[in-house]
């Protein structure tokens, strides 16, 4: 029997024998805060559904990851190194590294009649768990009305990676591009965003303004392939009244002049026409423009985002992107991985349009195994956008709870029914693996030495020297 700080007696220890274990089971599966339980080696043991609902992983994904490594160096500081060094429970309030989410941790370590660890018990409840609540002393007026739609007592757990405007993943790929833009937000200088059409790049920018001083600012966003090219002028930096036929007498102001102290997106900047291509670069390089029909110029200061999923040194090279606009604008360059560059991404944002599904529609459906295997192993050409309108349509569609492959999207269908492709064999434990890999060498760049880099990971430095080995000196 695993030894605790208890001192049952002995009829009260009889009694608890005398109960199920479903009954054990269905308190812990029915537990708000999230509980988990590994090895001593840190392999999953019991995951209750707080635990898998937050990482967006399911049951048997979870029971066959290690808790350690594949979280490590996502949370500071990490508590169980501490907790098996003291032999006792340690209460830690731990900070995401990508998020800058907290939540509290409450790490115990069990021992066998001989001292020996067998097993560690994660209890962990997020600072933001409660928006609401039912009963407080602080508003003993507040009544529930019993009338009113039950509330969500699961909706703020949201995936562990989700910065903000509803950017979900746990991908260390995804990690690293977030982390790099979030201390590019912290300036002025222009970014630009690359990368395939649907990965998310308005997000990302999104994201980007969140993150810095202009955050409490407005954050416009205009697609310049969608604005005719004779509106895309006065769209862009306003007009005064009367200035073309049709013009507004009071005149409008533009984008820019909207955006002002704030950030301006402008997506698919690569459409955009030479003649306004100087007068943007003008901006750029004064912070100052003139409206449409107008004299005088006007200064703001606005922060410019731009992207593409074009190659712009290519329209460079045939003249019809500025080649001075071009350098102007990629003072930072970032591309965002598409969605088979980061497959451990698709499952917690399959998971999270579900869930929005499922609230729209009023229901409560789940993928299948089989279901969960074939989007993971699908492409997606069309990136989340195209992820995103394949889960609404196998939300519709289906008719039980279960999401069967039967209602697969027919063009993933025709991909796993074409016998001259093979199925990808998507591998967890390589899933884990890239993430080890990846932490290594980004840690063994940032310190001088190893036994640095093993404290600031939690690690033993037999064990820092393992992996550096394994990854670094091959």
């Amino acid at each position: 029997m695993i030894t605790n700080e208890f001192n049952h007696s002995q009829e009260y220890l009889d009694y608890l024998k005398t109960l199920s274990s479903e009954f054990f089971l269905d308190i812990l599966e029915n537990s708000f805060i999230e509980v988990t339980v590994t090895d001593k080696d840190g392999n999953v043991l019991y995951a209750n559904p707080a635990c898998l609902e937050y990482h967006g992983i399911s049951a048997e994904k979870m029971w066959k990851l290690n808790f350690l490594t594949s979280f490590q160096g996502f949370w500071t500081p990490p508590s169980t190194a501490t907790a098996v060094e003291k032999k006792r429970t340690i209460i830690s309030r731990q900070r995401s590294l990508l998020t800058d989410e907290e939540h509290i941790t409450i790490t115990t370590p069990l021992y066998n009649p001989d001292h020996e660890l067998v097993m560690l018990v994660y209890n962990t409840l997020k600072r933001e768990s409660f928006v609401e609540f039912d009963l407080d002393y602080l508003n003993q007026e507040k009544k529930t009305d019993v009338d009113e739609e039950p509330k969500d007592k699961k909706g703020s757990r949201e995936e562990h990676t989700k910065a903000s405007n509803n950017i979900v993943g746990r991908s260390y790929v995804l990690y690293q591009t977030l982390h790099k833009l979030k201390k590019a937000a912290k300036s002025d200088i222009p970014i630009l965003l690359l990368g395939e059409s649907g990965v998310g790049k308005s997000l990302i920018a999104k994201f980007i303004h969140d993150c810095s001083p202009r955050k409490a600012n407005p954050f416009i966003s205009i697609n310049c392939a969608s604005i005719p090219d004779n509106l895309i002028e006065s769209e862009l930096f306003g007009y005064v009244p009367y200035a073309f036929t049709g013009a507004s007498p009071k005149g409008k102001k533009g984008l820019v002049e909207m955006a002002d102290n704030g950030t301006l997106f402008l997506d698919e900047i690569g459409e955009l026409l030479p003649n306004i291509q100087v007068k943007l670069l003008d901006f750029l390089e004064n912070q100052r423009f003139t409206s449409v029909g107008g004299l005088e110029s006007k200064t703001v200061n606005t922060r410019i985002i731009t992207a593409t999923n074009k190659n712009l040194a290519e329209l460079v090279a045939k003249n019809t992107f500025r080649e001075d606009l071009y350098w102007r604008i990629n003072g930072i360059t970032q591309t965002i991985p598409s969605l088979r560059e980061r497959r451990d991404d698709i499952f917690p944002i399959a998971q999270y349009f579900l869930k929005e599904y499922n609230k729209k529609y009023s229901q409560n459906k789940v993928f299948s195994n089989q279901v969960i295997e074939s989007l993971i192993q699908y492409d997606w050409p069309g990136n989340v956008r195209q992820l995103k309108n394949a889960v609404e349509q196998m939300a519709v569609m289906s008719l039980g709870s279960v999401i069967g492959s039967d209602k697969l999207p027919e063009q993933l269908g025709a991909f796993f029914a074409n016998e001259g492709i093979k199925k990808k064999q998507v591998i967890f434990d390589d899933l884990v693996e890239n993430y080890k890999r990846g932490i290594i060498e980004d840690y063994y760049e940032i310190y001088d030495n190893i036994n640095d880099m093993a404290e600031s990971l939690g690690l033993s430095q037999t064990t820092a020297y393992r992996l550096v080995n394994k990854y670094i000196k091959k």
